[in-house]
């Protein structure tokens, strides 16, 4: 019992002198931390609530992450109200036609013999005019004059092998031992159906007025006015011409 109250005793003397220094300087753990640091004398310890903005050796605090940038929606336009309905946007006017359409008109001239029918005609499409040829005795489709009668016969086979069925041989006249195809009041129909006739393998057919004795043509030329216009003072002063019926 003695040994351990003695033990005690000095237990509690040893205590004493450790604490006071004694048995050697103590170390303090906040005493090792400072001798670590790399420049503890720049170390100053501010009061609370002052900045350390400018001051020498101060760290700054790490700056907050600014949130990234979300665009907001566009917003959305506010509905109209049916009272109040909204105005349509001002249509642009459609660009003005350089040229509005021209209108046509047609000049007639009669009487005239198959060589001044013909010349009129080409001046007239010379004028950028559309001419339009009408025989007194009309228009024929026509193979040319054979030699004689056999010859007109073989030409007549031909045109059968082809499937031609209306001709008939002409058997007197200047025109005899043609053959005739047919027979139109206007030289555009007389066109048309030689169109028809070559289609089928008919190559020496051709378009002529009617060859009648006494008989004239007459011209009909159509275009713009001005145009038309400079024709007519073109034409000879017999021709006489006038506007179509």
């Amino acid at each position: 019992m003695r040994a351990l109250v003695f033990l005690l005793i000095l237990a509690n003397l040893l205590f004493f002198a450790y604490a006071q220094g004694y048995l050697g300087a103590s170390v303090s753990p906040d005493a090792l931390r400072l001798a670590q640091q790399i420049h503890p004398e720049r170390l100053r310890i501010l009061p609370a609530g002052a900045s350390d903005a400018g001051e020498p050796g101060a760290v700054p605090a790490p700056a907050t992450p600014a949130p990234p940038d979300i665009a907001s929606p566009a917003p959305s336009p506010a509905p109209s109200s049916p009272s109040q309905p909204s105005a349509p946007p001002p249509s642009t006017p459609a660009p003005a036609r350089a040229g509005g359409a021209t209108a046509q008109v047609c000049l007639l001239l009669a009487g005239l013999s198959d060589a001044e029918a013909q010349r009129l005609a080409s001046l007239a499409e010379q004028a950028g005019l559309t001419p339009s040829r009408r025989s007194e005795g009309g228009w024929w489709v026509f193979i040319p004059p054979q030699p004689d009668k056999k010859g007109a016969e073989k030409k007549a086979g031909e045109l059968q092998r082809l499937g031609v069925a209306e001709f008939f041989i002409v058997s007197d006249g200047p025109q005899k031992y043609a053959i005739s195809l047919g027979v139109f009041s206007r030289e555009e129909a007389a066109h048309k159906y030689l169109e028809q006739l070559r289609g089928k393998g008919v190559r020496s057919a051709r378009v002529g007025p009617r060859q009648v004795e006494g008989a004239r043509q007459q011209l009909e030329v159509r275009g713009a006015a001005a145009e038309l216009s400079d024709f007519r003072k073109a034409l000879p002063a017999e021709s006489a011409p006038r506007d179509c019926p």
